[in-house]
């Protein structure tokens, strides 16, 4: 009966096992910000969100460090740097987000506006690009605090979409 017994729950833990499995998501924030030399506080609002966004739709999520870029020369680099780092880390995905700010002559002496989002995912694996799209009209409300909390929430939202059409 002790072989029976544990012959049973390997079984229950193996059948368990196969429904405890998430995907790793490796992604990198690159912001285009031509009046400022360091990652702004909004980027790493932003960053942090996207994290604990994707941590709520259950991925496992590494990220590589925050990067300012002024070419699309510069894009490429910091994504084959991101990228390697993904294949290193294990992850099945890797997520190049592109943030782009502008000044007005209203943000002169504030933040700049973020106006648009571009972001690739790439499948670390097969190095083929999965998706690649642009969000524009961005619509930032400096008055409500959580505004950029919203804008990350419906990037990972577009993002989740884009991984799960690939998967079906």
């Amino acid at each position: 009966m002790g072989k029976l017994k544990r012959f049973s729950i390997l079984a229950i833990l193996i059948f368990c096992g196969t429904f405890c499995f998430a995907n790793q998501i490796s992604f990198q924030i690159v912001q285009h910000d031509e009046s400022l030399d360091s990652v702004s506080e909004d980027s790493m609002i932003i960053e942090d969100s996207v994290l604990n966004n994707f941590f709520e739709f259950g991925y496992i999520v590494t990220n590589s460090d925050a990067a300012i870029s002024e070419s699309v020369a510069q894009d490429e680099k910091l994504y084959k740097i991101g990228q390697g780092d993904a294949f290193n880390g294990f992850s099945d995905f890797f997520i190049q987000i592109k943030l782009y700010y502008e000044r007005t002559e209203e943000t002169l002496s504030k933040n700049s506006d973020l106006y648009q989002i571009d972001f690739s995912i790439t499948s670390v694996k097969t190095g083929k690009k999965i998706a690649a799209k642009t969000m524009s009209d961005i619509k930032i409300d400096r008055t409500k605090k959580n505004n950029l909390a919203k804008v990350s929430s419906d990037l990972v939202n577009e993002i989740n979409k884009a991984l799960r059409a690939y998967k079906a």
